[in-house]
């Protein structure tokens, strides 16, 4: 992409994820009462995506190059262990009891994903180097 792209476009980006970032912080600061506890949830999930856009916005105002996509390796396996962890919830939750042929396939979704980026994560460092 030119350079006289990147610049406008992380700017006007970046003051659009600002505002999105406000929303969601309300959404940890002043919760619905209809949902007390998914709110603050949804709102810190919210709010680590608006940054993790934020960092994009800042990269395309500074030029720094992307190397190899857009989570590092390390970022690769982490997101991997938060799929893997997601089934675990699930089993404390009762989800698995209610429903269960979902849940099933739904963990076994998780579990490829978990090993499909830790396997991205290790070809990236390979191909680093």
């Amino acid at each position: 992409m030119p350079r006289w792209l990147q610049v406008p476009l992380g700017v006007v980006l970046g003051l659009f994820m600002l505002l999105c970032l406000v929303g969601s912080a309300t959404l940890i600061v002043a919760p619905s009462e209809k949902a007390p506890v998914l709110a603050p949830v949804l709102g810190v999930v919210l709010v680590v995506a608006c940054l993790w856009v934020l960092e994009k916005c800042f990269r395309l105002l500074t030029g720094r190059r992307n190397k190899g996509g857009l989570l590092s390796p390390r970022w690769l396996r982490a997101v991997g262990w938060f799929f893997l962890l997601l089934p675990l919830a699930g089993v404390f939750t009762g989800y698995f009891r209610s429903h269960t042929l979902i849940a099933v396939v739904q963990t076994a979704a998780y579990v490829s994903l978990f090993f499909g980026l830790r396997s991205l994560a290790s070809h990236r460092e390979k191909h680093a180097a």
